[in-house]
């Protein structure tokens, strides 16, 4: 990429070569929003760095507006956030090896987000005290981990365009987006966490493959986040990491030692990201062989031994289409997702053709195919790897919002390079982009599913009390759960809270041991000298007189001393 030296700015020029356009006049601002590439410094800072700083603080700012009630309310999980919570006490003292449970009866991959959970509660509660539970603590790490990825997918653009305009823009899609699908970087729910290192993943992958080899290492930590955090991102992203491996390739077929020479730092740096990311996933197959891979191969043969997939390729299709659709992917969504889906790609790709900067359009294009290399995946996913009970759930393919997203931005990014470099354009996109922000910090949140938790989470405000009672009535002797009905959202909370406090709580039943992790399954000798407490909906049988030790009123759960008849 060619650029002027600092401060040898030439004549405004139309996009040409395969750099940058030039810088128009004097003055910080209109060197920073007209044009800069990879090498130079923006003041101090290169436009990547300065891209990925005001775009992580313009993010940060805005979810912690959103999220104020983290600073006041104090929450006591229950469900999956407390199952979560069970294995991060466990990664606060670096004891765990597995992901977060899956319904399938195994663990995803990797602990990653979890240990990123148990640094915020570390930090942000038993540190520093500005959250008033340690919940609040693990989420405000997931806002931080949300915003710092998807500005690094920010500045990775930015640094292709060489226009610092293209970041303004960029920024105001990305909030937009946000406003339009909220819990995609305001949820803790794994299911919506990853969607911030798709997006990585993507961006990196097209960067990659365009031939910036300095974008590796983030290619890495999308990649090993991925995998860390969902099984399905074991064909995800293995296939994505080798297209863009083919790109970087092709792109030196010329000089294939090109790839490396001058640019160690950069694959050791992507080794180095990976070997860290994959350390507890080998570790934990080496000492439980063969680790959770096992219940992979388990579930996808059952999936076929039980003909549990009946769903056709045409209804998988369709299901994909759903998450083009701006709004919840009803099963109504997908008419419409489709007329967004090829209005967008089609406006996309028309202005990517159509870029006059050969490196930028490259990497365009390069987007363009790794979301079309997603799509294809998502669709064979749907129909080979959910199950027919499944596919019924909207939750399993929020990451791939990270799809429409990308085409929305490198539409974006491709119109900004023909947008006036003067200082009035400038001006007009911060402006949109304070506008979105406000958008995006006040807009309504909604659940995207009936079945997803709460949009905004307050947990269970008794489980405190509850706990203490049920202490009380133990006197010391371990405090045994049995659950009926598969009523098991409010006990493991319950398990969760009495961990944080020394107290020893305990599931009855091996069925549990996913759910619930090992260490939180009852022996044989606390069955028999624990006191034991039955967890049971609240239903037309009333309880026996007197059993009834707490209830959960918005679950509608009794805990009783006795099983209801």
């Amino acid at each position: 990429m060619q650029v002027s030296p600092p401060g040898q700015a030439e004549a405004p020029q139309p996009p040409a070569g395969n750099g940058a356009s030039r810088a128009v006049r004097g003055g910080r601002w209109v060197q920073w929003t007209a044009v800069r590439g990879p090498g130079p410094e923006v003041g101090r800072l290169s436009l990547g760095t300065a891209t990925w700083l005001g775009s992580f603080l313009t993010l940060t700012a805005v979810l912690l507006v959103r999220n104020a009630y983290l600073f006041s309310a104090k929450i006591y999980e229950r469900g999956d956030f407390a199952a979560n919570t069970v294995a991060i006490l466990q990664a606060k003292h670096f004891d765990l090896l597995t992901g977060n449970y899956s319904k399938e009866g195994f663990y995803h991959p990797g602990p990653a987000f979890l240990y990123v959970a148990a640094a915020g509660e570390s930090v942000f509660h038993d540190l520093l005290h500005v959250v008033p539970t340690p919940w609040n603590g693990q989420l405000l790490a997931i806002l931080l981990l949300n915003a710092a990825l998807i500005a690094a997918s920010l500045a990775v653009i930015a640094r292709h365009a060489g226009l610092g305009r293209v970041t303004l823009a960029g920024l105001v899609v990305v909030l937009l987006f946000a406003a339009v699908h909220p819990l995609t970087v305001n949820s803790g729910w794994m299911p919506y966490v990853y969607f911030a290192p798709t997006l990585l993943l993507l961006v990196s992958a097209a960067s990659v493959a365009a031939g910036q080899t300095a974008d590796l290492p983030l290619l890495a930590l999308a990649t090993g986040l991925c995998i860390n955090g969902q099984a399905e991102f074991l064909l995800f992203a293995p296939v994505t990491v080798l297209l863009s491996l083919g790109g970087l390739a092709a792109a030196h077929r010329r000089d294939l030692r090109g790839m490396f020479h001058g640019r160690a730092w950069h694959w050791t740096g992507a080794l180095a990201v990976t070997a860290l990311l994959a350390f507890p996933i080998v570790l934990n197959t080496v000492l439980h062989w063969p680790g959770q891979f096992g219940g992979y191969l388990t579930y996808m043969r059952n999936v076929s031994a039980y003909h549990l997939l009946h769903h056709s390729w045409a209804f998988s299709v369709t299901y994909t289409l759903r998450y083009w659709w701006p709004g919840t992917p009803a099963r109504t969504a997908d008419i419409g997702g489709l007329y967004v889906a090829g209005g967008l790609g089609i406006g996309a790709l028309a202005l990517a053709l159509r870029c006059r900067m050969p490196g930028l359009r490259r990497f365009l294009l390069w987007s363009l195919a790794m979301t079309g290399l997603m799509s294809v995946l998502f669709i064979y996913y749907a129909k080979k790897g959910i199950d027919d009970n499944g596919i019924t759930q909207t939750y399993l393919g929020y990451f791939y919002w990270a799809a429409p997203l990308l085409v929305a931005l490198v539409a974006a990014t491709a119109a900004a390079v023909y947008l006036d470099s003067r200082r009035a354009a400038s001006l007009a996109l911060a402006a949109a982009v304070a506008a979105g922000a406000v958008i995006a910090t006040v807009v309504p949140q909604h659940r995207d599913n009936i079945d997803d938790p709460p949009a905004t989470y307050f947990g269970v405000p008794q489980l405190p009390h509850t706990v203490k009672v049920l202490a009380a009535e133990a006197a010391g002797r371990p405090i045994v759960l049995r659950i009926a009905h598969n009523d098991w959202g409010d006990a493991v909370g319950v398990v969760a809270y009495a961990d944080r406090t020394g107290l020893r709580a305990c599931v009855v039943g091996s069925s549990w041991t996913v759910l619930f992790r090992a260490q939180s399954v009852c022996t044989r000798s606390e069955t028999r000298t624990g006191v034991s407490f039955w967890f049971t909906p609240i239903g037309p049988r009333a309880p026996r007189p007197g059993s009834v030790v707490a209830t959960f009123p918005q679950t509608k759960t009794l805990v009783t001393r006795q099983p209801v008849p």
